[in-house]
């Protein structure tokens, strides 16, 4: 059963809590919060069995809905982008 490595998911993490600094109408403790909720998701992601991008990107975004609204155009592309990265050598393992 291929898994994500640490590193990856720090890596998916790291981009999902950089965005959070491009919301706009949010104050500091609201970024913190949202963060903490972004590093919660770690032992999740790590401990996905066979993880596909598809499957990261809609659990992260059921985990996460609200977050996702809040993020910039653009991101959710970019997010899958890393994901399919991500999991392409874990699938050929």
């Amino acid at each position: 059963m291929p898994r994500l490595s640490p590193r990856d998911v720090r890596q998916i993490l790291q981009m999902l809590e950089d965005e959070i600094n491009y919301t706009p109408k949010l104050g500091k403790i609201e970024k913190m919060k949202m963060r903490v909720r972004v590093r919660k998701q770690f032992n999740w992601l790590a401990g996905l069995s066979s993880p596909t991008a598809e499957r990261i990107f809609h659990g992260l975004e059921e985990r996460l809905s609200d977050m996702f609204s809040l993020y910039p155009y653009g991101f959710n592309d970019r997010l899958k982008r890393l994901l399919e990265g991500k999991s392409a050598p874990a699938r050929s393992m």
